[in-house]
C-alpha cells in the first residue's frame, strides 16, 4: 500500500460496474495494493445512471471507474492504478503501461459484437443515439452543466460514426489483430521466464495487461494464449493471485451478476 493510501483518513468509494474493462483495472489494482474500499454500482446499461448531474459533478467525463477520496476524485483507472501501486518510474513499465491505453478496446468488445450480431448493427446504434439525445436533454434541464453534457454527446456521435454498420467489420479485425499482436509482443516479454511484466516487482503494468487478457478470454481470443507458452504461464500465475479472484475479474459475461447489481443485490 502507498503512503498516500494508508494517511488518506476516510475509507476510499469506488464507482464502478462490474462489467466494465476500466472499473476492473481499478478493482484490480486497489486488491493489490490492499487498499480496503467501498464498492458503489453505477448502472451504465440501464438507467444510464453516470448521466445523474450528482455523478457528473463527480466525473464530469461520464465514466467508470471514480475513485472518491478524503482528498481528490481520480476519474481515470489509470490513476486509480498508480495511485494504489504507485506511479512507475522506470521506461520499461511506462511503455507498457502507455501501449495499454493508446489501445481503444471498446472498438475490439463493441465491434466485435456489432461484427457477429445483424441485430447487434441495428440496436446498438441506435441506443448510441438515444443516449446522445438523453445527454442533450440533461444540458437542457441542468444549465451550469450544459457544456460537459454537450461534450459528452458529441463523444457519442463520434462512437455513432466508429460503428457505422457497414464498417464495422473491418474495424472489429483490425483490433482484433492488433490484439493477436499485443499478445505477441507480450510472449517476447515472458520468455526469459520473468514472473511479471516489468521486474522487480508486481506492478501497474502487470494490472492492466492481465485485464487485457481476462477481456481477450472475454471477447473470443482466449484460445490464442495458450499457442504462447510464456504468455499461458503468466496468465495462469495471475488467475492464481488473490488480488484475480478480489478483483472479480469478467473472462465471460456473467448476466446474473449484472441484474444483481442493478437490482441491488448480490455482489458487485
Amino acid at each position: 500500500m502507498t503512503e498516500s493510501a494508508k494517511l488518506s483518513g476516510a475509507r476510499p468509494r469506488l464507482y464502478q460496474t462490474p462489467s466494465s474493462y476500466y472499473s476492473m483495472i481499478a478493482r484490480l489494482a486497489l486488491a493489490e495494493g490492499g487498499i480496503a474500499y467501498e464498492r458503489v454500482f453505477v448502472d451504465i446499461h440501464y438507467r444510464l445512471s453516470q448521466q445523474q448531474p450528482d455523478y457528473v459533478r463527480l466525473n464530469p467525463g461520464m465514466t467508470v471507474p471514480t475513485l472518491v477520496l478524503a482528498d481528490r476524485v481520480l476519474v481515470e483507472s489509470r490513476d486509480i492504478a498508480q495511485y494504489a501501486l504507485g506511479a512507475p518510474t522506470d521506461a520499461e513499465t511506462k511503455a507498457w503501461v502507455d501501449l495499454h491505453y493508446a489501445y481503444p478496446i471498446e472498438e475490439l468488445t463493441f465491434g466485435g459484437i456489432l461484427a457477429r450480431n445483424p441485430l447487434a448493427r441495428i440496436m446498438i446504434p441506435k441506443r448510441l443515439d438515444a443516449a446522445r439525445r438523453q445527454l442533450l436533454a440533461h444540458a437542457a434541464e441542468n444549465p451550469d452543466l450544459a457544456s460537459v453534457y454537450e461534450a459528452r454527446a458529441a463523444v457519442f456521435a463520434g462512437r455513432i460514426k466508429a460503428f457505422e454498420p457497414d464498417a464495422v467489420v473491418a474495424l472489429s479485425q483490425r483490433r482484433r489483430t492488433e490484439a493477436i499482436g499485443f499478445m505477441d509482443r507480450l510472449e517476447q516479454a515472458l520468455q526469459d521466464g520473468r514472473p511479471v511484466l516489468a521486474p522487480p516487482a508486481y506492478g501497474v503494468a502487470d494490472v492492466v495487461w492481465t485485464v487485457f487478457l481476462g477481456r481477450m478470454e472475454f471477447a473470443g481470443l482466449g484460445a490464442e494464449i495458450p499457442k504462447r507458452p510464456a504468455l499461458a504461464r503468466y496468465w495462469a500465475a495471475q488467475q492464481a493471485r488473490p488480488g484475480f479472484s478480489a478483483a472479480d475479474i469478467w473472462t465471460k459475461f456473467h448476466i446474473g451478476r449484472l441484474i444483481g447489481g442493478i437490482l441491488g443485490i448480490g455482489r458487485n
